[in-house]
């Protein structure tokens, strides 16, 4: 082990000082005195010994960063105790005969120390942030060996009992492996000179530290208080690296390492928040990293589509509506052309009249509504032997309801009907309750309650045979119709038509003063695509 220590120390001196010399600010030398405090089968800690136990101390210490580095130290130790007064005390070997409260010892030891030093106030804080620090500190931790003469004496009388190698054929000097740790706190008197105060705890590797012997135990521990000077070697224009200062006018003092980890640092956090498209989501969270500049985004990075119709805010010209063109926008329809789009026009797939809601002009206003509204009133259907209306026909009671408000003039009556299953009188009951149940839906849309009534039929009038569930369905029935009773019929004003042929030099503006009409009414009257005229052209023009 001593050989071990040796070339320890050999290989750490070699490497040191062949560094170059401007590394001198990582080297001290410490000097002082010790304190040693016995714990084993004799102890320090009591009232019969007397005086300070003082030895002294040497280290030479190099730091490899501002947080770790390696030291040598050797010490000269002067030890002495007595028996544990405040325990019982336990037979103690070659002394059977002799009072174990009548026991001490003394005796030097001579030793050496190989510790890991690490500078606790540099590692868990930036040493280069800190400006005008006093304080700093170690902690230590590594392996010793030395080499001892402690004697045994009996208290009363100080007769030698015990000489370690008296008793067991050795020489007079001991000696033992320990291990060692402790704590150190280093206070910057200049930029030369610092005071430093450590206390260790130390093991020794044998029993016989403290000159006695005894079954109990095979190991002891002693405690060291060392006090002393720091001296650093550094030349008189550098600074000692544990108290190196980022806020200084030399800038060669300006650890380069530390400006290649700030240099890793920036390029660390740019790759963590990197945000390829610019949307303000960096890359980890956002689930489109190519979203299109301008746009606005959710939290996820996605861009917003506020009618999900998978065109983006950004490109939709209909943000609100749920569209199939390629713009966003919904399809507008006008099926028959008749210049009414199909989301108001009554005769969606008939030629009509802009002046009669889609429909084409015929006989009586009233005929062409009660007509509709037959044809719509078709698809409102009940489950069996129930009044609840279907969802599938408010669609068409919906329209039914438009028709009723434009035309608040005209009263209207619900029919009921069933099939024939079950008796007359549940029948008559069961149709009475649909009939109602198309009323209240219509009114909850608007329709005057004075404007209607509601009548049930049972099944007196069937519209089809029972024989099959499809015949039995359809005369499960609602019919809406005009009151005739309360028709008062409006004719319509018939118009003359005028059928004019495009002479030479026509155009839709000589034609439309001619005839005190618009260019617009001649388009809607002849449905023209083109505003070009062809001679021999017919066109249509209606005069009230």
């Amino acid at each position: 082990m001593k050989k071990i220590l040796f070339i320890s120390l050999f290989c750490y001196v070699s490497f040191s000082f062949s560094q170059k010399s401007s590394n001198l600010e990582n080297w001290v030398v410490g000097i002082g005195f010790n304190e040693f405090l016995m714990h084993g089968d004799l102890t320090t800690i009591n009232p019969k010994t007397k005086g300070l136990n003082l030895g002294f101390y040497l280290y030479l210490q190099k730091m490899v960063s501002p947080a770790f580095g390696l030291e040598f130290k050797g010490q000269i130790l002067n030890m002495k105790g007595a028996s544990q007064d405040f325990s019982d005390p336990y037979p103690v070997l070659y002394t059977e005969t002799e009072d174990p409260n009548n026991l001490y010892f003394k005796g030097d030891a001579l030793g050496g120390e190989l510790n890991l030093v690490i500078n606790l106030t540099n590692s868990l804080n930036n040493p280069f942030t800190h400006s005008g620090r006093k304080f700093n500190l170690n902690a230590y931790a590594g392996m010793g060996y030395h080499t001892y003469n402690s004697k045994l004496y009996r208290l009363n009388d100080d007769t030698e009992l015990v000489n370690y190698a008296n008793h067991l054929g050795k020489k007079s000097y001991a000696k033992s492996v320990y291990y060692t740790t402790g704590l150190g706190l280093r206070y910057k008197l200049s930029k030369r000179l610092d005071v430093e105060l450590r206390q260790t705890v130390n093991i020794n590797n044998e029993d016989n530290l403290d000159g006695a012997i005894s079954n109990k135990q095979s190991i002891e521990t002693f405690f060291t208080t060392n006090i002393g000077f720091v001296i650093k070697l550094q030349a008189s224009d550098k600074e000692n690296i544990i108290w190196k200062e980022k806020y200084t006018n030399d800038e060669s003092l300006i650890d380069s390492k530390l400006a290649a980890k700030n240099i890793r640092d920036s390029q660390v956090l740019k790759t963590l928040f990197k945000d390829s498209d610019g949307d303000n989501v960096i890359d980890k969270f956002d689930v489109e990293k190519n979203t299109p500049r301008g746009s606005m985004v959710y939290g996820n990075g996605r861009a917003i589509d506020t009618d999900r119709d998978r065109v983006i805010d950004l490109y939709d010209k209909c943000p609100l509506q749920f569209g199939k063109r390629k713009d966003g926008c919904p399809i507008i329809k006008d099926t028959d052309g008749d210049n009414v789009l199909d989301k108001f026009d009554l005769c969606p797939d008939e030629f009509g009249d802009r002046n009669n809601q889609g429909c084409p002009l015929i006989e009586t206003v009233t005929e062409t509504i009660d007509t509709r509204i037959v044809n719509l009133a078709k698809n409102i259907f009940f489950d069996n032997g129930k009044y609840t209306l279907r969802d599938s026909s408010k669609k068409d009671l919906d329209k039914i309801a438009n028709i009723m408000l434009a035309n608040p003039d005209i009263k209207f009556v619900i029919e009921g009907h069933t099939d024939r299953g079950g008796n007359e009188t549940y029948n008559l009951v069961l149709s009475q309750n649909r009939a109602d149940a198309v009323l209240e839906y219509l009114v909850l849309r608007g329709v005057p309650a004075k404007n209607l009534k509601a009548k049930g039929y049972g099944f007196s009038k069937p519209k089809y045979n029972n024989y099959s569930n499809e015949e039995k369905r359809l005369n499960r029935r609602v019919e809406i119709k005009i009151d005739k009773k309360e028709v008062v019929k409006t004719p319509v004003q018939k118009t003359k038509d005028i059928i004019y042929i495009v002479q030479k030099g026509d155009t839709l503006t000589k034609i439309a003063r001619k005839h005190h009409v618009t260019i617009k009414e001649l388009i809607d009257w002849n449905h023209l695509k083109m505003t070009n005229l062809k001679i021999g052209q017919t066109l249509l023009i209606i005069v009230e």
